[in-house]
């Protein structure tokens, strides 16, 4: 109920926009595979949540709502995880022979999508945590090693630089690079300069490039997530302490609201805010009207739909069942203050 109301009103944004009504918008996107994407097999895959367990040989995942199908499966397989560890080594155990399962499933039926195997190892993090504690250890590190503060504060820093401004600064660097809402979600790997040295380097290791990319990329992410979970936790802290201002608190709280919806529907609404302000030539010009006009508009629709959908339950639910009260109805009071 939590996932799948906004996810399938994404869905629905996703076609109007990328397929029904593209060749009407001048966004300057092109959806890749859309014939195929938005064909109505792949759609009802999607609909299910089974682009990531079925792909690449019965759904196309599509881009950025691929991420739902992947919440899904891990969701679907932690109950097990729980289930039959009682330590970390156990955890890490049966992690592992799921994960050489699914390979093994993977390999013979062409079945679940790259990516599960990419965000696997934060998923896995993600569990050690919890049974280890090991966001506050590594609190009290981090308070002995000033190196370690600096560090923690410059990798994510990096990992905008390179992911969120790499198709910038790609284009003016390398005038070989092309830009594309593809491209723009491809990894860290874009510069046709960088690709000649990997593709070298493959060769020299007896690899494929695609091979050692995804190595690469795969690396860099669970990297960098985990580094920011980890000040994400202790920003988290600072925040359940009431370390800061109300006035802060209330934006923090206003922002996580509205954080979903952001994630769901930011494509499409880009897609269209582009497609209104194509008459703006100049890139830096373009890009400051997007930071500090379109994404604060994308902020507050997000906000107000997340709110409309979580009363709409609401009201829905106590209509059927006024004598109990949902979990959700909890959070949605809490994320409304």
């Amino acid at each position: 109920m939590r996932i799948f109301p906004l996810y399938w009103a994404a869905l629905a944004a996703f076609t109007l926009v990328f397929f029904i009504f593209a060749p009407r918008l001048n966004s300057g996107f092109e959806f890749p595979n859309a014939e195929q994407v938005f064909s109505f097999h792949n759609l009802i895959m999607h609909i299910l949540g089974l682009q990531i367990f079925l792909a690449p040989a019965y759904v196309s995942p599509m881009l950025t709502l691929y991420f739902i199908g992947l919440i899904i499966v891990f969701y679907t397989i932690y109950p097990f995880i729980i289930m039959l560890s009682k330590s970390s080594k156990q955890i890490l155990l049966y992690s592992s022979l799921i994960f050489l399962g699914c390979l093994l499933v993977s390999r013979t039926f062409n079945i679940i999508e790259y990516r599960f195997y990419t965000f696997f190892p934060i998923f896995v993090f993600g569990i050690l945590t919890c049974k280890e504690s090991l966001f506050e250890k590594t609190t009290i590190i981090n308070r002995k090693n000033p190196f370690v503060k600096i560090l923690l504060a410059a990798l994510p820093v990096m990992l905008v630089l390179v992911i969120v401004l790499g198709s910038r600064t790609t284009l003016f660097l390398d005038q070989n690079a092309s830009f594309s809402i593809k491209s723009a979600s491809s990894g860290t790997i874009g510069s046709s300069m960088v690709i000649s040295m990997l593709e070298s380097m493959a060769n020299s290791l007896g690899l494929s490039y695609i091979t050692l990319k995804f190595i690469i990329d795969s690396v860099l992410l669970n990297l960098f997530v985990i580094i920011f979970c980890v000040l994400e936790y202790r920003f988290a802290m600072k925040f359940i302490n009431n370390e800061f201002s109300s006035y802060l608190s209330s934006v923090f709280t206003y922002v996580a609201t509205a954080s979903y919806c952001i994630y769901l529907f930011h494509r499409p609404f880009l897609a269209l805010w582009n497609s209104g302000t194509h008459f703006i030539s100049s890139p830096i010009l373009h890009d400051v009207i997007l930071i500090f006009i379109a994404l604060p508009i994308l902020v507050i629709i997000s906000y107000h739909l997340q709110i409309l959908e979580l009363n709409l339950k609401k009201h829905i639910f106590h209509k059927k069942a006024p004598h109990k009260d949902f979990p959700f109805i909890g959070s949605s009071n809490s994320s409304s203050k």
